[in-house]
């Protein structure tokens, strides 16, 4: 018996044209992003050796500079916080720092280990092995030196911001230098924290996310770095356009240099066949492009249909045209239907035209997408959730799809991630308990304490406080400490709500029978030598202050932040060990050192840093070359 084989969609036919067809490939992708500035570099030997910061034309002109090509060795793009308006780090601090992390990498670590993000969300996940720092001769981009600096108004400083995307493409990593430090005038503080923050910062990283080499490295100090892989271990931080800039029209500039990187991406998924991270990426664009004048977004595959865009049912043929789907009910390979890839562009008329056509508002996806933080048996409720697309949000839910469903992550933790006090308020509206709590019996203010949520924190609070109740924020302050929520802003407001900075009574790893067994084998796997921060924090919970958590995670501006408001330095877990031991024999910033060097007025740094990171930041400085 014959059997017909099933017609390719336009997606397959299209991304088998780009492979076979060099010259339409080409045309729509190139041999590689284009460059308008020659890439100049520093060779890592002479990076080491520096004593100071000094700009592109002093150092071109003493033959400094190299000008990278590939076959040279390998490169690392630096992005970094300018901490002056005129000079990017003028006490040579942050250049210090990255100097004594590139020499403690090379020299004392066999690999830098996975940030705890994705240590939870992707098992799977490998750290990067310090050999291949070291397998080849590596040049560093530094703004400063790679961009002329003393005619910040020419062509050619223009044509190096337009190809930024094509360094990061260069380069085999990309380091994210962000050390606890103050300005000169000791009246700003730089953290992790604010360089997520600058829109300049976010392209940057968003070029490299974008980029072939997805993963890169937060230097946090001398021997404090970590590997993220991909756009999911920045979950909840919002688009580039949503960043802060010193200068408003900068906005303009970076969308042309925005828009490039993704329509490479784009077809660069085409052509390898990647049709799951094809659509993350096209489906993604609405948030990725929050903020900036986009018109339309980009739609690869061609097609010369001309019928009505209002249409419900043109709108869901169109989509399935771009998205190589032939069926409502469909999963592709990554586990995703329809249905979730048009919540994630927050498309309420395709949704519509979906949910006409029968779709499942309730649809679990069948595995995980790392591509943006989330987990296997997610509904289309908590991606719009996540990418705060309100009107995609209820519709889905006037649709009946359901409030309090989800695994790990229901749509209610999903908006405080996010921090988006409207998500919060219209998923309570809808009969959502503002006190719910996934699988991992983790609370909605849990979750947004653990990515510094602050604004949804306050709408949770709001709302448990209309139903007559006080929301339970015991152990809030050790979940702000355990991934990326540390900041001065959170650890002050939740102490006003009346955490405990104390406390010491820490229950998660107990709550449930299945979590109890989880922990019992994240306690194995460190007792057995596989020791990182998931299976420290794990290992050193019960008895832990919230101390503990921010000096094991390296939130070093919340560690100064809780000792200034009190928190005691000689408290045990129970395992015996004091917040000092984790410090002991790490090179934390001297602000900590001092606090644990005893003697009268041993906390008076931890104040300033505290009393800095609190003061008015609405810009900081970005690179003003940008």
């Amino acid at each position: 018996m014959a059997f017909c084989a099933a017609t390719p969609t336009p997606l397959a036919q299209y991304a088998k044209l780009l492979r076979t067809r060099p010259d339409v490939a080409a045309a729509n992708v190139g041999e590689g992003s284009p460059r308008y500035f020659p890439m100049y570099t520093v060779p890592l030997r002479t990076l080491l050796e520096m004593k100071r910061v000094e700009p592109h034309e002093l150092l071109k002109a003493r033959e400094v500079l190299v000008e990278f090509d590939q076959s040279m060795g390998n490169a690392a793009f630096v992005s970094h916080q300018w901490i002056s308006q005129l000079h990017p780090d003028p006490e040579f601090t942050q250049m210090q720092v990255l100097q004594n992390a590139l020499q403690h990498a090379l020299d004392n670590m066999q690999e830098i280990p996975l940030d705890s993000v994705t240590q939870w969300s992707t098992p799977t996940a490998k750290p990067l092995r310090t050999l291949e720092l070291r397998s080849k001769p590596l040049f560093l981009w530094y703004d400063y030196f790679s961009c002329p600096q003393l005619d910040r108004r020419s062509n050619q400083l223009q044509g190096a911001i337009d190809s930024i995307p094509a360094y990061v493409e260069a380069c085999a990593f990309f380091f994210a230098l962000v050390p606890v430090v103050e300005n000169p005038e000791s009246s700003q503080l730089f953290t992790p924290s604010t360089w997520s923050e600058r829109g300049w910062c976010r392209l940057e990283r968003v070029c490299r996310e974008l980029s072939q080499e997805e993963s890169w490295i937060m230097v946090k100090g001398s021997a404090d770095l970590e590997l993220k892989l991909g756009s999911g271990t920045s979950m909840g931080e919002g688009g580039v356009g949503e960043g802060k800039f010193t200068v408003p029209e900068d906005r303009l500039k970076l969308l042309p240099v925005l828009l490039a990187a993704v329509r490479r991406k784009l077809f660069h998924l085409l052509r390898t066949g990647d049709f799951v991270g094809y659509r993350v990426l096209l489906n993604k664009q609405a948030a990725l492009f929050r903020g900036l004048p986009l018109e339309e977004f980009l739609q690869p595959i061609p097609t010369i249909d001309p019928s009505d865009n209002e249409d419900p049912r043109s709108l869901v043929a169109k989509f399935f045209h771009q998205n190589g789907f032939t069926g409502i009910s469909q999963t592709d390979h990554g586990g995703w239907t329809p249905l979730h890839y048009a919540a994630l562009a927050g498309d309420t008329l395709l949704i519509d035209g979906l949910l006409k056509q029968q779709a499942d508002p309730n649809c679990n996806s069948k595995k995980g997408q790392p591509r943006v933080g989330l987990a296997a048996r997610t509904s289309p409720l908590s991606v719009s959730c996540l990418f705060r697309h309100h009107a995609a949000c209820r519709l889905l839910i006037s649709a009946k799809a359901r409030v309090t469903a989800g695994f790990l992550q229901p749509p209610l933790l999903m908006a405080a991630t996010a921090n988006d006090p409207e998500g919060v308020r219209l998923l309570c509206e809808a009969n959502c308990s503002p006190d719910q709590r996934n699988f991992l019996a983790v609370s909605a203010v849990e979750a947004a304490s653990t990515y510094g949520s602050l604004e949804a924190i306050e709408e949770l609070v709001s709302q448990q406080q209309a139903r007559g109740d006080a929301i339970d924020l015991s152990h809030s302050l050790h979940w702000a400490m355990l991934v990326k929520g540390g900041n001065s802003e959170v650890v002050h407001r939740l102490l006003d709500l009346k955490a405990d900075v104390n406390d010491q009574s820490f229950d998660w790893p107990r709550r449930t029978k299945a979590l109890r067994v989880l922990c019992m084998l994240i306690v194995l796997q460190h007792r057995c030598g596989n020791v990182n921060t998931m299976t420290t924090q794990v290992y050193h919970a019960e008895g832990a202050t919230p101390l503990m958590f921010a000096l094991i995670s390296s939130q070093y501006e919340a560690a100064a932040s809780l000792i200034a408001n009190g928190a005691k330095l000689d408290l045990q877990n129970a395992r015996g060990w004091t917040a000092e031991d984790f410090v002991r024999d790490h090179d934390v910033p001297d602000f900590l050192q001092a606090a644990f060097a005893g003697g009268v007025g041993r906390s008076a740094e931890c104040r300033k840093v505290s009393r800095l990171s609190l003061q008015s930041n609405d810009d900081g400085y970005v690179a003003m070359y940008l």
